[in-house]
């Protein structure tokens, strides 16, 4: 089967004819992805909820009241003795459950393990940051997993099951505005005059819709700007728990669709990136300032996995224009959020930090949503690209195709201007960078890793992040890619449907450390000109 086609209808799978979908994967014996859907879901099911739930059922209910006399020449099992009837032998079938219930129980002992933190460190302002810390303890704590989803793939079930609700309760009612934005052809050319050929739309997702006067929000209420991950949109960035918790505690959300991201909405230009834009975001943050709220507005940028690669991007270029030239009109913000960050991003989608089965799924899902649904507008630009991109077989080799999309010529052209972390050492916005050392998708080596760039001087990115004046890194024990589930009991109140939602460490932390920035650094609202 031609291998487009293949890809045309795998979007079925995943969206909208699952049954059809596994059929077509079992009759072009895609034995990978097959497996890869099907093995950790019946596993996880059955050893995480059936075998216990049954197991503690036949415990109780049937007590070992089955017994009979043992012939004084036979030996007890140390079953027996456990339950300190040393003359009678207990049922073969209450032993089998009650070896099961041991074994769980072993099961448990070897499940990744840890709460809290396993790394803290922060910048050079120490005084600011004490502050920031002592009006949000919830940084330091990290989450306390339920024992039940202390594994880095167990630990996407109930987040997973949470979206799903989400969209079928209607999920949050955004009120979109759709924005045009500009480019050239060629960014590295030094006059780099905007084309129509490179226009395309972005929608903004405004929550709650600007107007209202509910829960004490206005037209200066404090907006996050969020960049959201791979393949992400509004409703699932992945999920959309932040939104919620933001909302409770006053702030406004902006969900930037970057150009590809939005659903049923097609390219109408081949400029595209998978990590996003920052020409993109500056347009959208000017449009935001300068016609939609309130002058002196407080925003904050919030970058979630691959999104946090055009935050860090745009925190590094706008303060480094705004240090050398402090009468330039540039981009500022009170504070930032990276959710899971990969650092380099030349590096990131490789195979051994970007693990299977991640990697093929997804490799395969954006070779549908970016390439197939827009193949002639991408093929008319460059037809070269979009085969290579379809023949790659890993995420990485995927990014490297498709850098002919971004305005740039080649890949090693598109690193050297788009690699966020070659800028680090200019952030100096207050910034809260969350990492697991569990983390499938973003491997915590990315952050330990010595940089190769001549201006950090053999420092690792961890380093060079402690010289920066306002950053705070916590790295966690468990919490997998963005979930970060916290309690025994998950569940907290959902401050929009006024229900229940996951408890998640990582927004509770997030929120708490914009409420407090805007109290320690609020005075950068007013750096803007």
């Amino acid at each position: 089967m031609h291998e487009r086609l293949f890809f045309g209808y795998y979007k079925s799978l995943m969206e909208t004819d699952p049954w059809r979908g596994l059929s077509l994967l079992i009759s072009y014996k895609n034995w990978d992805v097959l497996a890869s859907l099907i093995y950790p879901t019946i596993v996880a099911i059955v050893v995480v909820f059936i075998v216990p739930i049954y197991t503690c059922y036949f415990l109780i209910t049937r007590p070992p009241t089955k017994l009979r006399k043992s012939p004084s020449n036979k030996k007890l099992s140390s079953t027996n003795l456990l339950h300190g009837n040393p003359n009678k032998r207990i049922s073969k079938s209450y032993s089998f459950y009650y070896g099961i219930f041991v074994g769980y129980i072993l099961f448990v002992s070897l499940l990744e393990s840890g709460s809290g933190l396993a790394d803290f460190f922060h910048g050079q302002d120490v005084e600011n940051i004490s502050k920031i810390l002592r009006l949000a303890p919830s940084i330091r704590k990290g989450p306390t997993v339920p024992i039940w989803f202390q594994n880095r793939h167990i630990q996407f079930i109930p987040w997973l099951v949470q979206n799903e609700l989400h969209k079928i309760g209607g999920g949050i009612p955004y009120e979109r505005i759709e924005f045009s934005v500009t480019d050239c052809i060629k960014k590295t050319s030094k006059n780099c005059e905007q084309v129509d050929v490179m226009n395309d739309t972005v929608t903004l997702d405004i929550f709650p819709p600007m107007g209202t006067e509910d829960e004490g929000f206005s037209d200066n209420s404090p907006v996050i700007i969020f960049a959201p991950g791979l393949r992400c949109h509004s409703q699932d960035l992945p999920g959309n728990s932040i939104i919620r918790s933001a909302y409770g505690k006053g702030f406004r959300s902006v969900v930037m669709n970057r150009r590809g991201h939005t659903p049923e909405q097609l390219l109408r230009s081949p400029r595209w990136n998978i990590f996003g834009d920052i020409d993109d975001l500056e347009q959208v943050y000017w449009f935001l300032k300068d016609e939609i709220v309130a002058p002196h507005t407080g925003f904050f940028l919030h970058g979630i996995s691959s999104g946090t690669a055009v935050t860090v991007l745009g925190l590094a270029e706008f303060d480094r224009r705004r240090a050398a030239n402090p009468q330039e009109r540039v981009p500022v913000f009170v504070g930032a959020t990276t959710v899971t960050p990969g650092y380099d991003i030349q590096e990131v989608m490789q195979p051994d930090r970007f693990k299977w089965p991640y990697n093929p799924l997804l490799n395969l899902a954006v070779k549908d949503h970016f390439i197939l649904q827009n193949e002639k507008i991408l093929r008319d630009f460059n037809s070269k690209a979009v085969d290579n991109a379809l023949k790659s077989n890993t995420l990485q080799e995927f990014v490297n195709a498709t850098a002919a999309f971004t305005g740039f010529e080649d890949p090693e052209t598109y690193y050297e201007f788009t690699n966020p972390v070659k800028g680090l050492h200019h952030i100096t916005t207050p910034t809260f960078v969350l990492n697991s050392l569990d983390d499938p998708c973003c491997a915590i080596q990315n952050l330990y890793e010595k940089s190769k760039y001549p201006a950090h001087n053999g420092l690792s990115y961890a380093d060079v992040i402690k010289t920066s004046p306002s950053a705070i890194v916590a790295v966690t024990h468990l919490g997998s890619h963005c979930p970060f589930l916290d309690g025994y009991w998950p569940f907290v109140k959902d401050p929009f449907t006024k229900g229940v939602m996951l408890k998640s460490w990582a927004d509770q932390s997030i929120i708490d450390f914009y409420s407090a920035a805007m109290e320690v650094y609020g005075d950068r609202r007013f750096l803007m000109n």
